[in-house]
């Protein structure tokens, strides 16, 4: 399997992960109840699964691997993706502060969980259309056979740990049980 191949994958993950998000979202903004513990179990997810698995695939292996191929910063300014992966842990980050906050009963700090998580879904869908549709593209035509190979082998020693940590059964459960609570 292609490196881009295996990143598109965890990003039909990822995907539904923010679809479920955007749920719940739209479900504090219509002032329904909803419950701080998924959302913190979401957040959850989303640090350990899309910045410590997932981005640190494409920041420690992928990228450094892309840029030993492209002839022009110009043309793919890979400092826009590491910035969104910046941005993307600043909205998580403030979701965890605003949980804590709404448990005690501010109810503005429920109306900037609603807003951040909103925000946050429409920053790393745009991201990831722009890898794939940027990014992973122009990688899949550049990329040599070896470099490919050496991408791969690196993203194994990543899913090893990843999975002897009992992290990757984590996430694929809460997956499952967040979709059939909010998404059936």
């Amino acid at each position: 399997m292609k490196p881009t191949e295996e990143l598109m994958q965890e990003h039909i993950v990822i995907n539904l992960m923010l679809s479920i998000m955007l749920k719940i979202s739209e479900s504090i903004k219509a002032r329904n109840v909803f419950y701080t513990n998924d959302v913190e179990k979401i957040v959850d997810f989303f640090l350990n699964y899309v910045d410590s698995y997932h981005q640190s695939k494409e920041e420690k292996i992928f990228y450094p691997g892309f840029l030993s191929i492209q002839t022009s910063t110009e043309n793919y300014p890979l400092s826009s993706i590491f910035e969104e992966h910046l941005t993307g842990k600043r909205y998580l980050n403030e979701i965890i502060c605003c949980v804590e906050n709404c448990k005690i009963g501010n109810a503005f700090s429920c109306e900037r969980i609603a807003d951040c998580m909103k925000n946050y879904v429409h920053m790393i869908g745009s991201h990831i259309q722009n890898e794939e549709n940027i990014f992973f593209l122009f990688a899949n035509s550049a990329m040599s056979e070896n470099t490919e190979k050496h991408i791969s082998e690196q993203f194994n020693l990543i899913n090893k740990d990843f999975k002897a940590m009992g992290k990757s059964e984590k996430y694929d459960e809460l997956l499952n049980l967040m979709t059939n609570k909010y998404l059936s």
